[in-house]
C-alpha cells in the first residue's frame, strides 16, 4: 500500500490535533499532543505535531512510520506573527507536503467547505476569520493578554482577577473565587506566584472554572461570561459588516458562550460543515466531499 494519504493537524494553544484520511476522506486514525501554537517556538510546535501525526499513525494501524506518503495541511495558532510563518516554512520536515495556515483559517475552510463565509473560533485565544471572494479577512486573534478578546485566557484572567478580590474580602459569596484559589492553594500570595509563570494557556485551563461556577449560578462569573460572549458577538458582527454572508461560531468555549451572546444572534448563526481539521486536509489539498468535507 503506497497511495497518497493526507493529515490535518490544528495545533493549537491547548493541544494539537492530527486527521488521518485518504483520497476519498476515510478516516484511517486521530492523535493527540499537547499544545503546538507558534508562541511556543518552531521546533516546541513541531514536537506537537509530529507526535500527533505518529499517534494517528499508530491508531490507523499502518505499520512502520511512511511519512513520505503524507500530504499535509496544518493550522497553527499564531503563525501569523511577523516573521513566524517564514520559521515554520523554512524548518525540515518528513512529509511529501506541508501547507502551513492560521488556526483561524483552518477553521474557516472546515467550517463551510471552503466556500466563502466567516468563522470565530474561542479557544484557548480567539479570532475571526473570514474569506470572501477568495479573499482573507482576520480581525483579532493578535495574542493574550492585549487580544483574543472573549478567549479561554481572557476569561480565565477575569477569574483569577475576581479571586484576588476575594481574597481580600472585596467580593464575598462568589464559588468561583473560592474555586481559583484552591486551584493554587488557597491563598492570594499562592495566586501572585501562578500569575508570574503563567502563560495563556495555563490563564485559558481557568475558563472551566467559570463555566461551572456561572451553571452554579455565580453571578460573577456570569457576567465574566456574558462579557466574553459580547466579545464574541463583535466579531461576528465585523465579519457580517465586512460582507461575509455565513458566519459560524467555533472553538472549546463556544458552547458555554453561547447561551450568553447577545440577544438573537444565536438564532443568526451557521452552523459549521466540517471541524478545523476537515479544513486542515483541505489545506493540505484533500477535495471537500459534497458540501459537508470529512
Amino acid at each position: 500500500m503506497s497511495a497518497p494519504l493526507f493529515l490535518g493537524l490544528d495545533a493549537g494553544g491547548t493541544a494539537c490535533r492530527a486527521r488521518l484520511v485518504d483520497a476519498s476522506g476515510l478516516v484511517f486514525g486521530e492523535g493527540h499532543a499537547g499544545p503546538g501554537q507558534a508562541r511556543l517556538g518552531v521546533e516546541a510546535s513541531f514536537d506537537a505535531m509530529l507526535t500527533a501525526a505518529r499517534e494517528a499513525w499508530r491508531a490507523a494501524g499502518l505499520g512502520p512510520f511512511d511519512f513520505a506518503r503524507l500530504r499535509v495541511g496544518a493550522g497553527v495558532a499564531g503563525i501569523e506573527r511577523v516573521g513566524v510563518a517564514g520559521l515554520f516554512a523554512a524548518r525540515p520536515h518528513p512529509f511529501a507536503s506541508l501547507a502551513l495556515a492560521g488556526d483561524g483559517a483552518i477553521a474557516c475552510l472546515g467550517a463551510h467547505g471552503g466556500e466563502d463565509g466567516g468563522i470565530v473560533v474561542a479557544g484557548t485565544g480567539s479570532i475571526a476569520f473570514g474569506l470572501l471572494d477568495g479573499r482573507p479577512l482576520r480581525f483579532g486573534g493578535y495574542g493574550f493578554p492585549g487580544s483574543d478578546e472573549g478567549s479561554g485566557a481572557r476569561i480565565g484572567l477575569a477569574a483569577v482577577e475576581a479571586a484576588f478580590r476575594g481574597a481580600d474580602a472585596r467580593l464575598s459569596g462568589s464559588t468561583l473565587a473560592d474555586a481559583v484559589l484552591e486551584r493554587v492553594g488557597g491563598e492570594a500570595t499562592r495566586l501572585t506566584a501562578w500569575c508570574d509563570a503563567a502563560s495563556a494557556t495555563d490563564y485559558a485551563t481557568l475558563a472551566p472554572l467559570v463555566v461551572e461556577a456561572a451553571r452554579g449560578g455565580d453571578r460573577t462569573a456570569e457576567a465574566i461570561l456574558r462579557t466574553g460572549a459580547q466579545a464574541i458577538g463583535d466579531l461576528v458582527d465585523t465579519l457580517r459588516d465586512a460582507g461575509c454572508e455565513r458566519v459560524a461560531l467555533a472553538g472549546g468555549l463556544a458552547g458555554p458562550l453561547t447561551p450568553f451572546l447577545p440577544e438573537g444572534l444565536a438564532e443568526t448563526l451557521d452552523e459549521p460543515l466540517g471541524d478545523p481539521l476537515d479544513g486542515a486536509l483541505i489545506l493540505a489539498g484533500l477535495a471537500p466531499v459534497g458540501a459537508a468535507p470529512g
